[in-house]
């Protein structure tokens, strides 16, 4: 394995980063590696994978089909000291700090006017957000913070009843787990 993951070729590499339990020099090297292929290899498939190396692949891989919880759900992946991206240039870092468990209320509103679609995304799903930032991200530009707005279960009963009534955000307001059972009961008995 040590002879291999120091190979010059590509297909030998990310073949060993593809081993469930690696040495650690081994894992050392390759999470080091030039090429994306071989990091992103290790990141799915190797147990051994290092924390910071994952943080890494976190900034441009966000799962596949094969591996869909990797690098995120990979155990080595950081918990903790996460706030320490909350300031950061890279969106895909910025919202992990939603993610420490020190991370507060006011991040999640901060975040819920970040200037990243995919930050402010991420803070729409979050259960911390506010019934008032909810309503406001029903405008949001993006049609995808839009949606998830829709589905956050802080949204008031009654703007919730009037995103049924619209075309536009039916489905998406249909999905909100807050949705009274007897607003249900209503639209299923009358067909809408």
């Amino acid at each position: 394995m040590r002879r291999l993951a120091a190979s010059a070729h590509l297909l030998l590499r990310s073949s060993v980063a593809t081993a469930r339990r690696l040495p650690p020099d081994v894992v050392e090297r390759l999470a080091r590696d030039e090429d994306r292929v071989v990091r992103l290899f290790l990141a799915e498939n190797c147990d051994d994978a290092p924390a910071e190396m994952l943080v890494e692949v976190w900034q441009w891989w966000d799962g596949s089909y094969s591996s869909p919880d990797r690098p995120y759900g990979h155990p080595n992946f950081p918990r903790r000291d996460l706030l320490r991206h909350a300031d950061d240039p890279h969106p895909r870092l910025r919202q992990l700090a939603l993610d420490d468990p020190d991370s507060t209320p006011a991040l999640v509103e901060r975040f819920g006017t970040d200037e990243d679609a995919e930050v402010r995304l991420r803070a729409a799903t979050d259960p911390r957000l506010s019934a008032a930032s909810a309503v406001r991200m029903l405008d949001d530009p993006d049609s995808a913070v839009r949606a998830m707005a829709a589905r956050h279960p802080r949204l008031p009963v009654p703007v919730l009843v009037a995103l049924l009534g619209d075309v536009a955000t039916a489905e998406a307001a249909a999905r909100n787990p807050a949705l009274p059972v007897a607003v249900m009961e209503r639209m299923t008995a009358t067909g809408h």
